[in-house]
């Protein structure tokens, strides 16, 4: 009997000792997440609008009197200024023409002197009745007629001269002259050929875009803010190039045209643009870009928005270090991010990082050591 109790208590412990503990579930930690805290911040906006540059003055060189090209005077594509030789014509039948209008003219200068020396003698004469009154007056009107002629001799001189100097062809602006649209040899002037070449001026460029409606009304406000504290002021803008770059120098509105084409709702608008260093060809495609400073603007990186069926939403956390959800409606993209207009108030804490971890509604945990801190 003694046997037994002895057996039943050493089982009783060994099985004391065999039994497992009970299992306790040890909730994880909240995640970590880095916050930034909503400022508001002064922002540039640029608005872009496609468009094309063109120069200010376009100038066709074409010939002003017929005659065989004798010669071209400049290298095709060079920069030329205004009143540079560019191409002659051969100039013989026109130096021609003026020796004879100087003949003409020296002959109908030697009939008025002869004219006006015999009117004097005849008004002698007349006065002593030596002469009918009607020799008198032939006097006279020969006076008057060869004075005619001189008139007429004087201004064929000047035709001539004016058709001599038209032989050696001259650009009329400062530019970028073309190629030779007509070799030397050929016969050129009125009613035988074109333009024998183009120049084209560079500096300054226009650039010509249009906007619609509710941009023109837009930017109207914007300029006349400007112009209540500068009555001279003009709108400025950059142009962004077809690779991408922007130009370096600035330029301004100095055009808007009178009235909205019907058709296109759009108005016609020209910007200038300095081109010292001839960079800008007339022709080229671009972007004009319009900056527009606005203050008071919630800013966040685009990484931070996500979006599901609802919308576009970023997460913040609240006091009590839950996560939140806040639907959010994106404006423009700027250098520092995207422009949120509605869902995101100032003084909220946005996730920046974390963000894959933070679920709405669970608590977290915030890394100070990551966290920008508000200036």
């Amino acid at each position: 009997m003694r046997l037994y109790a002895f057996f039943s208590l050493a089982l009783g412990a060994l099985l004391l000792v065999g039994c497992p503990k009970r299992n306790e579930f040890a909730e994880p930690p909240p995640p970590s997440v880095s916050v930034s805290i909503v400022e508001p911040q002064t922002v540039t906006v640029y608005d872009s609008m496609p468009g094309q540059t063109a120069a200010a003055n376009t100038v066709d060189i074409v010939a002003r009197v017929q005659g065989f090209l004798e010669t071209q005077a400049f290298d095709d594509g060079a920069y030329v200024k205004k009143d540079q030789l560019l191409f002659t014509i051969d100039p013989a039948e026109y130096q021609a023409n003026l020796n004879a209008a100087k003949g003409k003219m020296s002959s109908a200068q030697a009939s008025v002197d002869l004219a006006e020396t015999t009117y004097k003698r005849n008004k002698e004469l007349f006065a002593t009745q030596a002469i009918s009154e009607l020799e008198m007056l032939q006097s006279e009107a020969d006076l008057d007629l060869v004075k005619g002629q001189f008139e007429q001799a004087k201004a064929e001189l000047a035709r001539a001269k004016l058709d001599l100097s038209y032989t050696e062809i001259v650009t009329p602006i400062d530019g970028k002259v073309s190629r030779e649209f007509v070799s030397p040899g050929n016969l050129v002037g009125p009613g035988v050929s074109n333009a024998l070449a183009r120049v084209v001026s560079v500096d300054p460029m226009y650039f010509y875009f249009n906007v619609d409606e509710r941009t023109l009304l837009d930017y109207q406000k914007i300029d006349r803010r400007m112009k209540q504290q500068d009555s001279t002021a003009r709108m400025r803008v950059s142009l962004e190039l077809a690779d991408g770059s922007i130009y370096s120098q600035q330029g301004e509105v100095d055009y808007v045209d009178n009235q909205v084409d019907t058709m296109t709702g759009t108005i016609e608008i020209r910007a200038v643009f300095p081109n010292p260093d001839l960079q800008l060809y007339p022709g080229l495609f671009g972007n004009i870009r319009f900056a527009d400073k606005r203050e008071d603007s919630i800013v966040v990186p685009e990484t931070v928005i996500q979006k599901d069926l609802a919308g576009d939403f970023v997460l913040v956390v609240n006091d009590q270090s839950i996560v939140e959800i806040r639907y959010v409606k994106k404006g423009a993209r700027v250098e520092q991010g995207i422009i949120l207009l509605e869902g995101l108030e100032a003084g909220e804490k946005l996730i920046i990082n974390g963000i894959q971890r933070a679920r709405p509604g669970a608590p977290v945990k915030i890394d100070d050591q990551a966290t920008p801190k508000p200036e």
